[in-house]
């Protein structure tokens, strides 16, 4: 499926990955949003990697705003990657979920992040129960480079919506009046931003009038 943004776009791709272990069915890795007091679920997000210095740099960024949205919603806490076991995963190999577990990671993220012929990104990852030994969900998304930030938002969106069972709102974005200028001769603009303060920019001009 492809999903048309209002600030470029970004093509998902459903891929449905063959990986599996040979474990006993576990109960489904769950967030209860509706308990008064939740406790963090720790996850792991790895850096999406690539082949190059360039892309890999793009890919750890993205792992950053994954995992910077994830633990902005209180439900979730980031294992320190100083802690990392495993350091060679990627995404043509299970995870050593063993090692996981001793860092006592519940869930996992794994990704890649690749440049395609037209020079658009792929970025694919992985959600993983760890103690089930199960994916739980698998994606891939193309867009320009521009929008990898907002690519972090949406994947954050989608584990989210997996593991709690509500919709995300990591890719919203905020519009709000930024007022400057001494008391007496305020300046009032129409501006926007997402929802983590990132990429503010201003909708009408500094002497503009706002209704």
């Amino acid at each position: 499926m492809t999903a048309k943004l209002r600030f470029g776009w970004v093509a998902v791709l459903v891929v449905l990955f063959a990986f599996s272990a040979a474990r006993p069915a576990a109960s489904e890795l769950r967030i209860d949003i509706t308990r008064g007091t939740v406790k963090p679920m720790p996850i792991a997000v790895t850096d999406f990697k690539g082949v190059t210095e360039e892309v890999s740099r793009y890919g750890k960024d993205i792992s950053g705003v994954v995992a910077a949205d994830l633990e902005r919603s209180g439900l979730f806490k980031a294992v320190d990657k100083r802690a990392y076991i495993q350091k060679d995963l990627t995404l043509n190999t299970l995870p050593r979920f063993g090692d996981w577990r001793v860092i006592n990671a519940q869930a996992l993220v794994q990704g890649r992040t690749s440049m395609v012929s037209d020079g658009r990104l792929k970025i694919e990852f992985r959600l993983w129960d760890v103690y089930a030994e199960q994916q739980m969900v698998g994606l891939a998304y193309f867009t320009i480079s521009e929008n990898w930030r907002r690519v972090g938002h949406i994947i954050a969106d989608s584990i989210y919506k997996r593991i709690t069972g509500e919709e995300g709102y990591f890719d919203t974005r905020i519009v709000y009046v930024a007022e400057s200028g001494p008391l007496n001769r305020r300046e009032k603009r129409l501006a926007i931003m997402d929802q983590d303060g990132e990429n503010h920019r201003f909708l009408t001009p500094a002497d503009g009038k706002l209704v």
